[in-house]
């Protein structure tokens, strides 16, 4: 049996992966259940195992991670040679029954035009594990804490999810940490003990730079560089955030509510109010000159032409 097991929301995928194994008994204990990586051992190898058949129980399982070779991905050194995909393509096809053959990944970036994918797709079942909603991480994190014996206010609560965004394998291993320091979570616990998002710190630079507010730019600005983050990836962070502010703006006129843009755009409804309030207050003009000017900039400096610290910082004083 082929199985595909794919989604962003990793906590939940590996649980999923958990309840296949106690739903079908493989454990490593019996020697049933064993788990590869594409490009580390030899495809050969791994269909070999999965042909082989399972040790007493009826059943026996094989995950195959970090399968870069069905994806959009393009790495720097071929893995995974085209004879291993024939071998691979061959399995697929004439798979072992005895066997529970999971193609396990942690993204949605699967090219459908290449033939190992056309195949799964023919001769396997697909399960994509989905990333909650805000009201479902909301409701979830509540849940785990009460679960704990523990306690949360509101608005901790909701800076718990603000600092931690949608990724459930960082809210459950904040939510430990809490926990285990109080049994009554309020406000101030999560200030002390969560750190904030550098989405955070981006906030304050971009509503400091569309303020022409260059003293406080420069801080922030310095403050990240201080975090050891790269230029580059502050540069996609602010076009991202300059983007939203753009989005939002024009959402907002046209009538949408909160929850709709939220929806639309893939963020937290929470964030709406205050990208909104933000975005009121700035030109559309030059948001959309800033973020010319920024994609300009990142252009330079992968051509090699400016140099990515000098680059930012000339950005950021041209206010």
């Amino acid at each position: 049996m082929n199985i595909v097991l794919y989604g962003e929301e990793k906590l939940l995928l590996a649980q999923r992966l958990e309840d296949l194994k106690k739903k079908y008994q493989c454990t490593s204990d019996d020697m049933n259940y064993m788990v590869y990586h594409a490009g580390e051992t030899p495809m050969k190898d791994i269909i070999e195992d999965a042909l082989t058949q399972p040790f007493i129980t009826e059943y026996k399982m094989v995950v195959l991670k970090n399968p870069i070779f069905l994806t959009k991905e393009k790495p720097k050194k071929k893995l995974v040679t085209d004879e291993d995909i024939k071998l691979f393509l061959d399995y697929i096809e004439h798979d072992n029954p005895t066997t529970l053959f999971v193609i396990y990944h942690d993204q949605r970036n699967f090219d459908e035009r290449k033939k190992a994918v056309k195949s799964l797709r023919k001769n396997a079942k697909w399960y994509e594990v989905e990333k909650l909603t805000f009201n479902q991480l909301y409701k979830a994190t509540r849940e785990a804490i009460v679960h704990r014996n523990a306690s949360i206010e509101d608005n901790a609560l909701a800076l718990l999810l603000e600092r931690c965004g949608n990724d459930l394998l960082t809210i459950s291993n904040q939510v430990e940490k809490l926990c285990l320091y109080t049994h009554s979570i309020k406000k101030e616990d999560v200030e002390r003990l969560v750190p904030p998002r550098v989405e955070e710190d981006v906030f304050k630079l971009t509503n400091a730079l569309l303020n022409h507010d260059l003293r406080n730019t420069m801080r922030v600005y310095q403050d990240l560089i201080s975090k050891k983050h790269d230029p580059l990836e502050l540069i996609g962070l602010i076009a991202n955030a300059l983007r939203n502010l753009y989005q939002v703006s024009i959402m907002s006129k046209k009538g949408y509510r909160d929850n709709d843009i939220a929806s639309a755009l893939g963020l937290n409804p929470r964030a709406i109010y205050p990208i909104r309030k933000n975005a009121a207050h700035f030109d559309i003009t030059e948001l959309m000159e800033k973020l010319y000017a920024l994609s300009e900039l990142d252009y330079a400096i992968k051509t090699g032409t400016v140099d990515k610290f000098r680059g930012l910082e000339l950005f950021l004083m041209r206010i």
